[in-house]
């Protein structure tokens, strides 16, 4: 059995949500890439909001230490060429304990996310409401991934790098998973709602 053969025999709504899937997926790379990338236009002022956020957590929750943001160029070796990206660190006194990335501000999961919801059925102001709503918490989750990160560098620095590479990636995609659990559950009972 070919290719076309197996799409035909995939139902209209799963067919639906990967083609609307496909089309916002292309133009997001685009957009992102040939227009947002190179001005920094999102990735400025969320990496920023990340970092000043991060360390206003940090210093109320560690009452007093003096912690501060600042926006920087960090260069470094990639492949043997020389690399810069703009970043924000964060500085306990003078130590750098913290360096936030454009890629660590979480712009393509709040894109892959939104993107879920736009590719599900649903009522617009439904869509609306968790979009918003979901991007908002991502960002919440990703401020306290970047607090706790320092304190872990702070105290265990040796789990440092389990902790960003899988142990929050595990978090912040879970709590992703229940979003869209609660979107998709919630919109499966008010249609079988309409239904009956």
């Amino acid at each position: 059995m070919g290719i076309p053969e197996k799409w035909k025999q995939i139902p209209v709504p799963v067919k639906l949500f990967l083609l609307k899937a496909a089309v916002l997926f292309t133009a997001w790379k685009l957009l992102y890439l040939l227009i947002l990338l190179p001005n920094r236009t999102l990735d400025r002022p969320l990496t920023y909001s990340i970092g000043v956020s991060t360390a206003k957590i940090l210093n109320f929750s560690s009452h007093g230490a003096p912690y501060s943001v600042k926006g920087e160029i960090n260069r470094t070796q990639l492949d043997g060429q020389p690399f810069s990206e703009n970043v924000m660190n964060i500085y306990l006194g003078d130590q750098r304990v913290l360096m936030i990335a454009d890629v660590c501000n979480g712009l393509e999961l709040m894109v892959l996310y939104a993107a879920f919801i736009i590719c599900i059925p649903a009522g617009v102001y439904r869509k609306i409401t968790f979009i918003v709503g979901g991007i908002v918490s991502i960002f919440v989750v990703n401020v306290l991934r970047c607090s706790a990160l320092v304190m872990i560098y702070l105290h265990h620095p040796q789990y440092v790098y389990f902790s960003h590479h899988y142990f929050f990636t595990f978090i912040t995609y879970g709590f992703i998973f229940w979003l869209w659990y609660i979107f998709s559950r919630r919109q499966a009972l008010s249609q079988k709602l309409k239904v009956e």
